[in-house]
């Protein structure tokens, strides 16, 4: 019998946790070798609270590990994932998003797989050419073995989405198969809105203006300019390829980053004036008008950009685009070279036990 790992991380979602560790737990707690680990990602919803007055008894019989960092200022996938992963002790690790449920029995049919099948499988919705459960793409499981051969998820991978593939991807060069998730049991989840999904992000919390240029081609070229907080930039070039469009692994809705076209680096502001310094050296002016549109200044036809504001209904998939397309360039270096990943380490930080907070277990 296989021992079991189910993890899930959790930051600032405690009205989706709520309604699925109980039930995770109560209709896996009959399979002798388990254990449940949630991290809580410093959350500022009163989890820790919640943790302790709900799940005791489960703290108590040690099938559920509570651990909580207080380091991070904004979510990150890669990472979180990766310290839940690595404070699991058991065999064969599983990752469960804190909006989805396990299923009943999901441990058990988890140990019949690898009998059945041996330590080369990573249990996936993920097909390499398609992503049928999109609110299921985190959920994994794989022997350790092969989880720290892959040094887990890529930390080098910005923003939402594209991280689960990206593993699986790299699990299969390492001499993985998949095993498919297909029985409905083990697929439900609570549904949730974009906006939901982006909100305890670094871009989301940091971003200061969101601008889409207006003119030329827009149908087969976007440049999107993210303005940050602290004067920092980032100038996305999008392109959309008609023959990807229904390909969600190759591309966002047909849409896919020109990575040497973009640009990031740093902006001024003055009024009714905004200037860019790229890190490659080039500099771009634009004036501002009334309505907040940029029009560029120097040589050449004038490029128009529209302010994006978070009424829009493209601000939201802009900031998914911004990750998705970012990630989908990454992970392709990835299959590449596969040592490219992680190569300082994974996971790393500092966690604490049942709310311990006199004895620090620091991840290295």
């Amino acid at each position: 019998m296989n021992k079991i790992s189910i993890c899930t991380v959790c930051m600032n979602r405690l009205p989706y946790l709520r309604q699925t560790l109980p039930v995770n737990i109560s209709e896996n707690l009959h399979y002798p070798q388990i254990e449940f680990i949630v991290l809580d990602y410093n959350s500022k919803d009163d989890m820790e609270n919640w943790i302790r007055l709900n799940m005791s008894y489960h703290l108590e019989s040690g099938v559920l590990k509570y651990y909580k960092t207080y380091e991070p200022a904004h979510f990150l996938l890669s990472h979180s994932k990766n310290m839940a992963m690595r404070l699991a002790s058991n065999d064969i690790v599983c990752m469960v998003d804190a909006d989805n449920y396990a299923g009943p029995d999901y441990a058990g049919w988890i140990n019949t797989a690898y009998n059945s099948t041996g330590k080369d499988r990573v249990i996936t919705t993920l097909r390499r050419d398609d992503i049928p459960h999109r609110d299921q793409g985190g959920k994994l499981a794989f022997h350790r073995d092969f989880l720290y051969a892959a040094k887990g998820f890529d930390e080098a991978l910005i923003g939402y989405g594209f991280e689960d593939i990206d593993l699986v991807n790299r699990l299969e060069q390492l001499g993985c198969q998949r095993m498919f998730i297909e029985d409905m049991e083990y697929l439900k989840y609570i549904s949730h809105s974009d906006e939901e999904r982006v909100k305890n992000f670094h871009l989301i919390n940091n971003l200061q203006t969101l601008y889409m240029r207006i003119s030329g081609p827009i149908n087969i070229q976007n440049r999107v300019m993210y303005l940050l907080k602290d004067n920092t930039y980032f100038d996305m070039f999008y392109e959309f390829d008609e023959t990807l469009n229904t390909n969600p692994i190759l591309s966002y809705s047909g849409w896919v980053l020109n990575e040497s076209d973009s640009q990031k680096g740093r902006f001024k502001r003055e009024p009714g004036v905004l200037s860019l310094a790229s890190n490659n050296g080039t500099q771009q002016i634009y004036k501002e008008d009334s309505r907040g549109a940029l029009i560029s200044i120097g040589k050449g036809e004038p490029s128009v950009w529209k302010q994006i504001g978070e009424d829009n209904k493209l601000f939201t998939r802009l900031l998914l685009a911004f990750g998705e397309c970012f990630n989908r360039v990454k992970s392709r270096k990835n299959e590449n070279d596969l040592n490219s990943v992680n190569h300082t380490g994974w996971g790393k930080g500092t966690v604490y036990l049942n709310f311990d907070r006199q004895s620090p277990i620091h991840i290295n």
